[in-house]
């Protein structure tokens, strides 16, 4: 059971929140955003990689295609004005796709193989809502090493987002 309306949203708001971490990093000096720190995803920029990179692993998971990610770590973009253009794109992507999906879609069962050769199958609306979920779960991470780094946390959560919509003159979150 699903509401595309609400799926639409979870997306809508996760990239509301990466543009605003996006945007709060860029403000940081470039040596914190690389600091290595006592995190598993070792720093700031590694952990916005990997919020990347999970999205391209898991489109590639409901639309068929393969990834060739070693490891939750990987970094392929070296230069972070080039990984927010990648991020910004993912977004429009996961938004594009949500819209293009029928009901018969969302239900569909993907089957899914992790990096660490764990398999499962959950439904393509439950796999979209992974996401949404791992970049809220990833993005407190990175507020944790602002906090490290001496900085204000960005604040990004479901009330601010409500408010921003409320305050930019956008249509509503769905009731």
């Amino acid at each position: 059971m699903h509401d595309k309306s609400y799926l639409r949203t979870l997306i809508d708001f996760n990239a509301w929140a990466n543009e605003e971490m996006y945007q709060k990093v860029s403000e940081l000096p470039p040596e914190e955003v690389k600091k290595e720190r006592p995190t598993p995803l070792v720093s700031i920029y590694v952990s916005l990689h990997h919020l990347w990179n999970v999205d391209v692993m898991w489109m590639g998971h409901m639309t068929g295609q393969t990834h060739d990610y070693k490891t939750l770590r990987d970094v392929k973009i070296e230069e972070f004005d080039k990984l927010w253009a990648a991020r910004k794109a993912m977004d429009k992507t996961l938004q594009d796709y949500v819209d293009g999906l029928s009901d018969a879609e969302l239900e569909e069962i993907v089957d899914y193989e992790l990096i660490g050769g764990n398999t499962g199958s959950m439904s393509r609306v439950m796999c979209l809502t992974h996401l949404a979920m791992h970049g809220a779960y990833h993005r407190g991470w990175i507020s944790d090493m602002f906090g490290q780094a001496g900085a204000q946390q960005p604040s990004i959560d479901i009330p601010v987002y409500e408010r921003a919509l409320r305050e930019g003159g956008l249509p509503p979150m769905p009731v």
